[in-house]
């Protein structure tokens, strides 16, 4: 069964767990709770509950909503063991980034630096919209009135996780518009210099990641062995 489905599909499946859907509260679901950071197409959103329906893993049921007839969505006991399943297998891919801000960046020197400032300024701006609803959801906890409010451990996680990386983007976007600034002043070798200062500035240390790329044995925070003392040197006569 598992090879049907996609991350999408289970996306939706443990949105389905929390508590039945019509399809336009889950669209709306996804958007506020993954769209940072899995976001999906709405089209693909509409068309996976029901291709789940089809395999089985959720049921659909039309009820009347005053005049109108909506259709919710809710999972079945086999789309639970589905998810519980997923959940306990190993992540198929490590961390990506998709960001056209970045890549656009990378583009620049094909550009004009009016191109590189305004990219920059609609990164900052559009980053503006996740610290606006990281606010929002951090009042609604804080408040006690979050939808999910059972939730709060591991939605505390998501929450630190998107906050810092807010926070991240929006400064690397201040500090990169500053940089653009000083470039009126400067000659491209000083503006060369420049950058390589910041290369220098990006120091992970011993981090055991950065240790093993550069072939080195990250340090051992389990064993610690006592300084060894440096051999007795005879000492020096002075003259005189």
């Amino acid at each position: 069964m598992t090879e049907k489905l996609t991350t999408t599909s289970f996306a939706i499946l443990g949105h389905l767990a929390m508590r039945p859907w019509t399809m336009y509260e889950l669209a709306g679901q996804m958007r506020r709770n993954a769209h940072y950071f899995y976001p999906r197409a709405e089209s693909q959103v509409y068309a996976e509950p029901k291709r789940l329906v089809a395999l089985g893993l959720a049921r659909s049921q039309t009820v009347a909503v005053g005049r109108r007839k909506r259709t919710v969505y809710s999972i079945t006991p086999a789309g639970r063991r589905a998810l519980t399943d997923w959940l306990r297998a190993p992540v198929s891919k490590g961390p990506l980034l998709e960001f056209e801000g970045l890549l656009r960046v990378f583009l620049a020197p094909f550009g004009s630096e009016h191109d590189l400032r305004h990219v920059l300024e609609q990164v900052r701006a559009e980053i503006g919209g996740l610290l606006q609803l990281s606010a929002i959801i951090r009042s609604e906890y804080m408040g006690g009135t979050a939808p999910f409010q059972q939730y709060a451990p591991t939605r505390a996680m998501i929450h630190d996780f998107l906050t810092h990386f807010a926070l991240l983007v929006d400064a690397w976007s201040v500090r990169s518009l500053d940089a653009i600034e000083q470039w009126g002043a400067m000659t491209d070798e000083e503006q060369r210099a420049a950058a390589i200062e910041t290369f220098g500035r990006n120091v992970v240390g011993d981090h055991p990641a950065a240790a093993a790329q550069v072939g080195r044995q990250p340090p051992s925070p389990k064993r610690r062995t006592a300084p060894t003392k440096p051999p007795k040197q005879p000492m020096k006569k002075t003259p005189g």
